[in-house]
């Protein structure tokens, strides 16, 4: 629940969290993400509003559409996936956001590398 919450106060507490978020509407456009002074460049605020699609190297595409098309199908509510990449560990959760009747509003993005996990800070 929320009470009385500005932007700037909800975008605080987003950024507080040890991952990273982004919320990707039912439409595949991304209309939120945290730590942005974090985010690699293809994470641009002129991206907000466009295809999740255009903050992804064109080779990923098919599975960022897949993994999109299993939660927005209801096959899956939660996906979950592990990726090693310059020896970092990260875990990648997709999460279908549905309203209360059932219905698929889109999907939350979290990103969480191996040492927000173990609880060390970024530098």
């Amino acid at each position: 629940m929320i009470s009385d919450m500005n932007e700037q106060q909800l975008a605080g507490v987003m950024d507080a969290l040890p991952m990273e978020l982004a919320f990707i509407d039912v439409d595949d456009n991304v209309r939120f993400w945290n730590r942005d002074d974090q985010r690699g460049p293809a994470w641009q605020p002129s991206q907000l509003g466009k295809p999740v699609t255009a903050c992804h190297k064109e080779q990923s595409h098919p599975a960022v559409n897949a993994v999109i098309d299993k939660l927005r199908s209801g096959k899956h509510d939660v996906i979950d996936r592990t990726v090693a990449s310059n020896g970092r560990t990260s875990r990648l959760r997709w999460i279908a956001i549905r309203n209360a009747e059932g219905e698929y509003m889109g999907t939350l993005e979290m990103v969480q590398r191996d040492d927000e996990v173990a609880g060390e800070p970024q530098s």
